[in-house]
């Protein structure tokens, strides 16, 4: 989700996708989303790639890069039931999953509920968290995916 928008003087009505990843909760805004797949172990390592990318996968027509968003957000692994899916998005085009441990709702929010982010954050990551969501007892850090993919390959350029 773009900074831009989170920070918006004006409220607007956005959907926000909660997931976990390690011990952490984390959104994205719905609208970055194509679809979500289970995640089901059968990647096509790429040998020479950035560590952070796991391989790709052809579920249908299309090839998608999976992001080992743990890795990439450095976080240590998490405790309890994984049902991992892959967050699969098409950002400049290009379609890029995001390995996560599992995928629990949506919220509709507006962008006036998403506080700036403060210093204590689950990541070191400079600029991957945009903004808090703290809904239902619960602490949402919204990723900003396109500064995640940026990371890791720092010549794509986003409109």
């Amino acid at each position: 989700m773009e900074r831009e928008m989170l920070l918006d003087e004006e409220k607007k009505e956005i959907e926000i996708l909660e997931f976990q990843t390690g011990s952490f909760l984390y959104g994205a805004d719905i609208s970055d989303i194509q679809e979500i797949l289970p995640y089901e172990g059968n990647i096509r390592k790429l040998p020479g790639s950035h560590p952070y990318i796991e391989g790709v996968i052809m579920p249908r027509d299309f090839v998608i890069s999976v992001i080992d968003l743990k890795a990439s957000l450095k976080l240590e692994d998490g405790n309890g039931i994984k049902d991992e899916m892959v967050i699969v998005t098409n950002i400049n085009g290009m379609n890029i999953g995001f390995h996560v441990d599992n995928v629990h709702e949506i919220h509709r929010v507006t962008t006036a509920d998403i506080a700036k982010p403060g210093r204590k954050l689950s990541t070191s990551v400079k600029g991957a968290v945009t903004g808090i969501l703290n809904i239902n007892n619960k602490k949402i850090e919204i990723l900003d995916l396109r500064k995640i993919i940026s990371n890791i390959n720092p010549d794509i350029k986003f409109q």
